[in-house]
């Protein structure tokens, strides 16, 4: 009866470490409630107009798909340098949407993919020119937050 007890604690400890790995390297998702923005960022007015037209007719084609009630479409309208963000450091030291990985990127290299995000309102089929920061960028298709906006995620709108 003795000889059972050892065997049973090595496949709970076993079964255990296999699950403790399992979450520790599955993938870093972000609830549609947290902010994925870092920061604020202006792209350029020619950014601005490549996103916007990209936005437009991904709207004309996807929006039976997508929901005709849908508000907001989220569009990466620019790829920004990390050293033009101020204290970026400090600014995914302190993002929900930022994670652990990133933060270590960053300080072994100084060196981060960083994206910028506008919001095209369906409604008024304009592209706000203010735009967000970002460095986990959503699945394509996807609900995520930026700032005050909720808005579905369509990538560079190709």
């Amino acid at each position: 009866m003795n000889a059972t007890k050892p065997q049973s604690r090595r496949t709970t400890l076993g079964a255990l470490c296999f699950v403790l790995l399992f979450v520790s390297c599955a993938q870093f998702q972000n609830s549609p409630n947290t902010d994925l923005s870092i920061d604020t960022y202006s792209p350029s007015a020619d950014a601005l107009a490549i996103a916007k037209t990209h936005a437009t007719e991904y709207w004309a084609s996807h929006r039976d798909q997508i929901g005709r009630d849908t508000a907001y479409l989220a569009i990466q309208s620019d790829t920004i340098f990390s050293d033009e963000i101020p204290d970026i450091y400090r600014r995914l030291e302190y993002s929900p949407g930022v994670s652990s990985s990133d933060l270590e990127d960053f300080g072994n290299n100084n060196h981060l993919q960083v994206y910028c995000v506008n919001i095209f309102d369906t409604r008024t089929g304009t592209l706000s020119p203010n735009g967000y920061a970002v460095v986990d960028l959503p699945r394509v298709g996807h609900l995520a937050r930026f700032g005050t906006f909720t808005a579905i995620y369509i990538g560079r709108g190709g």
